[in-house]
Order: C-alpha cells, then sequence, then structure tokens
C-alpha cells in the first residue's frame, strides 16, 4: 500500500528543494565547504511563538536532537495537517539565503510578521557574516525551546557590535554541543 503524502511533507519538500538548489549553488561558486549540506536537512517539528500554543513548523534537523535527545516527533494529526497554509514567502527565500530565508519564510507562514520583521532588521544591522548566521541558529534554538523572546523583539536592536559579540559568546556558553555546531558550520562558510 502506497503511503499518503501529508501537506507537511509537501511544505518540507519545497523548502529542502529550495534550500538544496541554493547550497548547490554557493558550493559551485565557492561560497561555502561542501560539508554544509550536512547542515541543511530540515524537518517537521515544533516552534513556540509569544502567545501561541505550540506550532509546527519545519526546522533545521540537526537542532532537534539538541532540545529532545533521540525521541522523534509525535506524528501529525489529519486535523494539524490539513490546517496548515502552504505559502511560502519567495521573495524573502530570494532575498535570505540558505537556513535564513528558511526561518523567516516559516515566521511569516505562521503568521509571526513582527518577529520576522525584528530578525529582518537585525540581520541588516548586524550584517558581519558570523553574526548573521549565529543569530539565525540561536533564533532557531529560542524558538524549537520555547525560551522567551524578549532578545528578538526588544534588546539586541539596542546592542553594538562589540555588545552582540559578547551576547552571542554568553548564548553559546549555554550548551556546548550549540556551540559546536554552530562554529562548525561557520567553518564551512567560505568568507
Amino acid at each position: 500500500m502506497k503511503e499518503t503524502k501529508t501537506r507537511y511533507d509537501s511544505l518540507l519538500d519545497s523548502y529542502q528543494r529550495w534550500l538544496n538548489g541554493f547550497t548547490k549553488l554557493a558550493i559551485i561558486n565557492g561560497m561555502c565547504h561542501p560539508n554544509i549540506q550536512s547542515s541543511h536537512h530540515l524537518m517537521v517539528g515544533n516552534l513556540y511563538f509569544p502567545g501561541t500554543r505550540l506550532v509546527t513548523a519545519v526546522v533545521p534537523h540537526c537542532l532537534y536532537p539538541l532540545i529532545y535527545d533521540k525521541q522523534p516527533p509525535e506524528p501529525l494529526s489529519v486535523i494539524t495537517d490539513m490546517q496548515i497554509s502552504l505559502g511560502t514567502d519567495q521573495k524573502i527565500l530570494m532575498r535570505h539565503p540558505m537556513l535564513e530565508g528558511i526561518l523567516l519564510s516559516e515566521c511569516i507562514r505562521l503568521k509571526q510578521r513582527p518577529l520576522a520583521n525584528k530578525l529582518i532588521s537585525l540581520l541588516q544591522q548586524f550584517c558581519i557574516t558570523k553574526h548573521r548566521f549565529k543569530l539565525v541558529w540561536l533564533c532557531w534554538y529560542d524558538l524549537m525551546m520555547g525560551a522567551p523572546l524578549e532578545d528578538w523583539l526588544e534588546n539586541l536592536k539596542r546592542k553594538k557590535s562589540e555588545e552582540l559579540s559578547v551576547w552571542l559568546v554568553e548564548r553559546q556558553e549555554e550548551n556546548v554541543f550549540l556551540k559546536n555546531m554552530m562554529d562548525e558550520y561557520l567553518l564551512f562558510t567560505v568568507n
């Protein structure tokens, strides 16, 4: 018997195809090392936005075990699957490459436009490549953990570049596995 494809599978496939294509193009043009592909696998997981319950979303696969250990995600109910929007933001994906674009598109798809706007502003404010990548990874992590988002919504925009560097180091010290994963990711990006 053929397994039925869910709407989330279609959304995941769409994002993964886009990310694979962009990653391949970046590798061919010498913008990153081929090993970066191991960090660019996506899966269906959960996010927590302020004032909302748990929402199902597309997330980086490598973050999932850092948060949930080896526990597989709960299967989606038919009702949950049927209620999702399949609308990705193509303009955001084109303007914001790799995982950054997926994160922003998911925020917009899940009706979290204010958070997406704050993230876009932060990524423009802190345009140093390593800062951008770390901000994206830490935002994904916080959303998956259900951590308070005051830093993302209010506090980070007030920081200077040096203060952001300190904040990033402090945040990385909270989880050695996340730090190692982010450092490895940066190693695979060519500046």
